[in-house]
């Protein structure tokens, strides 16, 4: 059986990484995703034009017959840190999407890049 820190692990080595300077160069070339609740959000903030799904609902608002990306759709997830944005992008992949990314440092490696 397999522990959370295997799951979060896996999705590590699953989903590429994108750093916040390659994001910043780039940023009208990817649907963002803040996959953190609504109230961390209200809270810190978030990246701009980046919409909110909350991990727990990746499933439901992204199965591809309910929206209208594509499966080469280029896709950035980000939470705080970087581990619920790993399980969404690992996700998001078994869904069919086949260009997802996850934000290294999260939201904290956003905010101290732009500070």
């Amino acid at each position: 059986m397999k522990t959370l820190k295997d799951l979060i692990a896996e999705a590590h080595t699953l989903v590429p990484k994108i750093t916040c300077s390659e994001l910043s160069s780039e940023l009208d070339h990817y649907k963002i995703i803040d996959v953190r609740e609504k109230t961390e959000i209200d809270e810190t903030g978030s990246l701009p034009n980046s919409i909110n799904i909350p991990r727990g609902l990746i499933e439901m608002k992204m199965a591809p017959d309910d929206n209208s990306l594509k499966a080469e759709t280029p896709i950035v997830v980000y939470c705080g840190g970087g581990s619920r944005a790993s399980l969404a992008g690992k996700t998001l992949q078994e869904l069919g999407f086949k260009n997802v990314k996850n934000l290294e440092g999260g939201f904290r490696g956003w905010k101290e890049f732009v500070n």
